[in-house]
């Protein structure tokens, strides 16, 4: 087992050295601590590793997480009001601001210049649409500026719908899918998905995740 995990290690850093153009998301998770607050432990490493990616010639696109978290923390409200919908769209519209003044202070220091890139799933659906986004993100990377895409939330909830029904259920994609799009529409060589999570889960209840495999080591699909 841990003689094929390495080889598989292997072969995933020999496609990463290759890639050109990279997509990497940040979970919420990620982006925010428990109250609502950023992680700037876990934001800093990672802004200084797509900074060094940029410096070497490789083009990045930030898919990131986290407005809705920051929104609730900002507004000082209970994890449980994220129930409601419209409350949740309400704090990611807050808190969109406060994460792109993050990434601007933080991608500052090292002289990246940073674009908000607000999308929604129909964005790559309807053909004008995505001919614009498509035309608009080539400019910006041409541009040597970092696109930060999030789901524009106060018009779409297709990755603010939630598993389960505690105070602390997650997204059920949580910008997952839109990552996906965003790498697909672009063209990009590689989808990174920076989580907590320790594998794909291979089935879903409205209760816990299950993994799959032996053990406590989940199954993950390549």
């Amino acid at each position: 087992m841990s003689e094929s995990l390495h080889q598989d290690d292997q072969r995933r850093n020999g496609l990463l050295r290759s890639v050109k153009r990279a997509v990497i998301k940040l979970g919420t998770s990620t982006v925010t601590g428990s109250q609502g607050e950023l992680s700037l432990e876990r934001i800093e490493p990672t802004v200084h590793a797509i900074a060094t990616l940029q410096a070497n010639g490789r083009q990045v696109v930030l898919v990131s997480s986290g407005a809705v978290g920051l929104g609730r923390g900002w507004l000082g409200l209970h994890p449980s009001r994220l129930k409601d919908m419209v409350t949740k769209q309400a704090c990611a519209a807050v808190g969109q601001s406060l994460l792109m003044e993050a990434y601007k202070r933080l991608f500052g220091a090292y002289d990246v210049k940073i674009a908000q890139v607000l999308l929604t799933e129909e964005d790559f659906s309807n053909w004008q649409r995505y001919s614009n986004l498509r035309r608009t993100m080539e400019k910006l990377i041409g541009f040597g500026v970092l696109p930060i895409v999030n789901e524009n939330d106060t018009i779409s909830t297709a990755e603010l719908e939630t598993v389960g029904k505690s105070p602390h259920s997650v997204a059920f994609s949580d910008n997952d899918r839109l990552a996906a799009l965003v790498m697909s529409g672009l063209e990009a060589d590689a989808l990174i998905l920076l989580t907590n999570v320790d594998g794909l889960l291979g089935e879903e209840t409205s209760t816990k995740h299950k993994r799959t495999g032996s053990g406590n080591r989940p199954q993950v699909i390549p």
